[in-house]
C-alpha cells in the first residue's frame, strides 16, 4: 500500500521559522524488521536505516515536485516538497520496530536556484551577456552612496557616469544613501552583499521604463552571495527604500533612455570575450566540471571588483545536473581606452576577467584533492603573499593556491590561443598584475613553472599537473 502525504493540512504539527516550514507526520510508523528504506525524487537510497540506532537525516535540494519515499515492510509513504520556493522544508516521521524507536529527519535544502525546463532548453550550451535592470539599479545606489564616493574600485568617468549623476543628483537626500554609510573597515563585504544579491530580484514588470519599481523574489536564483538566501541579505533588507528610490528617481525611464548604450557595450563584450573556446578549454583541461550554460553579467560601473558564482538545478528528465556559471564583470571600456593596444592584446586583456572567474569554478574542486599537501606549503604565507593590496583577502592557504593556479591557467589558456608576441604580452601584464599590483609575490616564477610544465607535458590535462606544480611548491620552501 502506498500512502501519498501531500497536504499540509494532514500534519498535526506544522511550524514555520521565518520561511523554513517544519512538520510533523502524524502517524507512527511500524518497521516490523528494524529498517527503512528511502528513495528521493525516484532515486533510491543506497543502504536500509536502522530504526533502533537511527541517527540520519537525508536531504534532498528543494524543488517543484521533490520528493522523499519512504519504504518500511509491505508499506511506503511518500512526502512532497510544497513550501514557498527557495525555502527549506523539514519533516520529522516517528519509525516503531520490535526493537526500538527513533525519529526520522527529512529535509528539503534552501535552494539557491531553480532553472524551469523552458529555461534549461533555451540556454543549453548557451551564453547570456546582460546588463540586468536591478543589477544596474544597484550599482547606480551604491556608485552614488557615501561608501562608493569614497571607493577607488568604481569606475566614475566617462559619459555614462556623468549621465549617472546628472539625473540622480536631485535624490542623494533618499534614505537609501544612509543606509548605505558604512565604515571603511566594512566595504568590500558590504558592496558584494548589495551589487550582487540585486541579481537575484526581478521587477514584477518586465517592460523596460515602467513606473512599476515592485521587485520580486521569483528567480531563477536565490543565493548569490554572502551567508543567507538573497532577500535577507543587505539589498533584500533594503528592498523597501530600494523601491522607493527607484519611483521617485524614474530609475526605470533612465534605464531605458540608455538601453542603446547598454546593448553597445554589450555587442562590444561579445566581440573582446570569446566565452565558447574559454568554455571548451576548461573542460578540455578540466574534464570532470562541465556546465551547460554560462551567463556573463555587468555594469558600466564596476571597476576591478569582478566576481563568480555556480548554480544547479537536477534535470530529473535527463538524470544529471544543469549547471550554469555566472560571471559579474565591468564594461570593455578599461582597454578601449587604451589606444596603443592592439585590438588582439585587448581581447586577451578583457579574456582575463572573464576567464579568471570561470576557472575558479574548475580550479577550486581539482584543488580540494591537494588539500592537506597545499594548506601544509602555503600555510608558510609570507612567502606567497605579502600583506596589502588584493592578498589580504585570501585567508587559508589553500584560497592563496587557488588565486595562483587560476591566473596561471589563464596564463596557459593565451599561451595556447594566441600567437607569441600576443601571449608573451598579455603573460607579462598578468604576472606584474598579481606581483606589483595583487602582492602575490612568487607568481611570476609559480606562473612561468607551470607554462614550463604545460610544454614538456602535452599528452596531460592542467588537472593532471596539480602534482608536479605542487611539489615544485614544496621546493620554494
Amino acid at each position: 500500500m502506498r500512502l501519498l502525504f501531500t497536504s499540509l493540512f494532514l500534519f498535526l504539527f506544522t511550524t514555520v521559522f521565518g520561511q523554513t516550514l517544519t512538520e510533523t507526520y502524524p502517524k507512527t510508523l511500524f518497521c516490523p524488521d528494524d529498517t527503512v528504506r528511502f528513495a528521493i525524487s525516484g532515486f533510491p537510497g543506497s543502504d536500509p536505516y536502522c530504526v533502533s540506532t537511527n541517527k540520519t537525516s537525508p536531504g534532498n535540494d528543494a524543488a517543484p515536485g521533490s520528493y522523499f519515499t519512504l519504504y518500511y515492510g509491505k508499506d511506503s509513504v511518500r512526502f512532497y516538497y510544497h513550501n514557498k520556493l527557495p525555502y527549506a522544508q523539514i519533516i520529522f516521521v516517528n519509525l516503531q520496530s520490535p526493537k526500538g524507536k527513533s525519529t526520522l529527519r527529512l529535509h528539503f535544502n534552501d535552494l539557491f536556484s531553480y532553472f524551469p525546463k523552458a529555461y534549461r532548453t533555451k540556454n543549453l550550451n548557451n551564453v547570456q551577456f546582460d546588463i540586468p535592470e536591478p543589477y544596474e539599479l544597484a550599482n547606480i545606489i551604491w556608485t552614488l552612496s557615501p561608501a562608493g564616493q569614497k571607493a577607488t574600485d568604481l569606475n566614475k568617468t566617462g559619459d555614462y557616469y556623468n549621465r549617472v549623476v546628472d539625473w540622480f543628483k536631485p535624490y542623494m537626500n533618499h534614505p537609501i544613501f544612509k543606509a548605505l554609510a558604512f565604515p571603511d573597515s566594512l566595504y568590500s563585504n558590504k558592496y558584494y552583499e548589495f551589487r550582487e544579491n540585486s541579481f537575484a530580484f526581478n521587477f514584477q514588470d518586465t517592460t523596460s521604463g515602467s513606473s512599476n519599481a515592485k521587485l520580486l523574489f521569483n528567480g531563477p536564483y536565490y543565493y548569490v552571495f554572502g551567508d543567507e538566501l538573497a532577500d535577507s541579505s543587505l539589498f533584500g533588507k533594503l528592498k523597501p527604500l530600494i523601491e522607493d528610490f527607484a519611483v521617485k528617481s524614474n530609475f526605470r525611464k533612465f534605464y531605458k533612455q540608455n538601453l542603446p548604450y547598454y546593448r553597445q557595450q554589450l555587442a562590444r563584450q561579445k566581440e573582446l570575450l570569446p566565452v565558447k573556446q574559454m568554455w571548451a578549454w576548461m573542460e578540455n583541461e578540466f574534464p570532470k566540471r562541465k556546465y551547460q550554460s554560462y551567463r556573463v553579467v555587468s555594469s558600466p560601473l564596476i571597476g576591478g571588483s569582478h566576481s563568480t558564482q555556480r548554480y544547479s538545478t537536477f534535470d530529473y528528465d535527463k538524470k544529471k545536473p544543469f549547471g550554469e556559471s555566472v560571471m559579474f564583470i565591468c564594461g570593455t571600456d578599461r582597454y578601449d581606452n587604451d589606444k596603443t593596444l592592439t585590438e588582439k592584446q585587448r581581447e586577451g586583456l578583457m579574456t582575463g576577467i572573464v576567464f579568471t572567474e570561470i576557472d575558479h569554478n574548475y580550479v577550486n574542486p581539482a584543488t580540494s584533492q591537494y588539500a592537506k599537501q597545499i594548506d601544509s606549503i602555503f600555510s608558510k604565507r609570507q612567502i606567497w603573499a605579502k600583506a596589502g593590496n588584493s592578498s589580504d583577502f585570501y585567508g587559508s592557504p589553500i584560497s592563496v593556491f587557488n588565486e595562483y593556479m587560476t591566473h596561471a591557467a589563464f596564463c596557459l589558456y593565451i599561451a595556447d590561443s594566441y600567437d607569441k608576441p600576443v601571449a608573451d604580452f598579455v603573460i607579462a601584464k598578468r604576472e606584474s598584475l598579481m606581483v606589483d599590483r595583487r602582492n602575490f609575490v612568487r607568481f611570476k616564477e609559480f606562473d612561468q613553472e607551470l607554462l614550463h610544465l604545460h610544454r614538456e607535458n602535452k599528452n596531460l590535462k592542467t588537472v593532471e599537473l596539480y602534482p608536479m606544480i605542487v611539489a615544485w611548491c614544496k621546493t620554494q620552501q
